[in-house]
């Protein structure tokens, strides 16, 4: 038993480190690649903090390296200060003086600091979406290679005393469209009513051929996920059978249609629940940190090499299960980097709309200002979030104690 849960234990801690160290080198390197296409010279791209591993000089001039900790990645641009480096007009003319005397006449052509804003603003918004694009192509692998699993939304059981009773659903009902919208598969009707606790929901079902409407108002309910932790979410309380899946084999066009929709629903999903935050609708905790995300890549990697089968069954298991979690960690943290924040990619970019709105860059003491209550933002989502992290592995660990 101990041996089993040290083996579990670094198989888990390696799935996380695979999984983060993917998605954290292609933000980086969508950075990178938009900076080099722009003639932007890069002194470093680093994959993971501290004292490097492993680094080399290619013949570019950039440093690639590996650090000891890997929760993180960067890439430093010539002349770049620092991460949050964004000079006024008077700074600019003084570091392109400084590159002249230093490096030679031409040296400030490639700093990111002298391109034109469009192309500072590509160069900052391509990490983000170099993770869409990531996300899309993993969902879109899997749909090439073991199609889409399809469970339709056909009423399996309904919850005694639950909301869908009261309401009048009955087995056998199968759902056409949720407040206007199509709702024929189980992924469908759960995305909406999750997110929808507490507001009435007007839904049609199908049952004898026969369209009915049918009014209901989800329930805040505490359910487990994959890894085995719980979550509150809306309910109505009806079930699905597994029976009702179906397989459907897609073409290139077909799954990269998939990737890129379970993209923009992942992302309408996300954008959805903050929302609800902000109206009061939802407490935020289902909300985590790099701590909840490494319990649940570790758990579920170490349960995916578990399972019955042979050698060959089991590594399709846990690379198939690491893929999804890449996917899903490669769109949060594409959309977290776009948020308002300044330190962020998404404060980066409202600096350059200010800048094009004024036609010159907001100065370096407000920026300063900014970056400063930016961290202290950063810091308080850190803690509360770590808040959320610490009840989430208590309450999975003694669940599937």
């Amino acid at each position: 038993m101990v041996v089993q849960t040290i083996i579990d234990t670094l198989v888990g801690a390696a799935s996380f480190i695979l999984v983060l160290s993917l998605v954290v080198f292609i933000h980086e390197l969508g950075h990178y690649s938009v900076a080099r296409f722009f003639k932007v010279a890069v002194e470093k791209f680093s994959i993971g903090f501290g004292k490097p591993i492993i680094k080399w000089k290619a013949k570019s001039g950039t440093v690639w390296s590996i650090g000891r900790i890997p929760l993180g990645g960067y890439v430093k641009f010539f002349g770049d200060a620092g991460a949050a480096s964004n000079p006024d007009l008077e700074r600019l003319e003084q570091i392109k003086l400084n590159m002249h005397m230093v490096h030679g006449k031409d040296a400030w052509k490639t700093c990111l600091h002298f391109k034109p804003l469009y192309q500072r603003a590509l160069v900052v918004a391509a990490g983000p979406f170099a993770n869409f694009i990531l996300a899309a192509v993993l969902y879109a692998g899997i749909a090439l290679t073991y199609g889409t699993p399809q469970l339709l939304a056909k009423v399996a059981s309904v919850l005694p005393g639950g909301a869908a009773e009261s309401a009048g659903f009955q087995i056998d009902d199968e759902f056409v469209s949720i407040n206007g919208k199509e709702t024929k598969l189980f992924r469908d009707v759960v995305q909406i009513i999750t997110l929808s606790s507490g507001t009435e929901l007007e839904i049609i079902v199908k049952r004898n051929n026969d369209l009915k409407t049918i009014n209901v108002t989800p329930v805040r309910t505490k359910r487990k996920d994959a890894a085995g932790g719980t979550y509150e979410a809306g309910q109505i309380g009806v079930s699905f059978s597994g029976e009702n899946v179906v397989y459907k084999s897609n073409n290139i066009l077909e799954a990269g249609a998939f990737g890129v929709g379970n993209v923009y629903t992942t992302l309408a999903s996300t954008g959805t629940y903050l929302k609800r935050i902000f109206q009061g609708k939802e407490d935020g905790k289902s909300l985590g940190s790099v701590v909840k995300i490494a319990a649940i890549t570790g758990k579920i990697g170490a349960k995916a090499l578990n399972v019955e089968g042979s050698a060959g069954v089991k590594l399709k298991t846990w690379t198939l299960s690491l893929i999804e979690i890449a996917a899903g960690l490669s769109i949060a943290l594409g959309f977290a980097n776009l948020m308002p924040i300044p330190v962020l990619d998404g404060g980066h970019l409202v600096y350059y709309g200010y800048e094009a709105i004024m036609r010159r860059p907001l100065s370096e003491k407000a920026q300063e200002i900014g970056f400063k209550l930016g961290f202290t933002v950063l810091i308080t989502l850190f803690l509360v979030l770590t808040w959320n992290d610490i009840g989430y592995v208590a309450d999975m660990f003694g669940n599937n104690g």
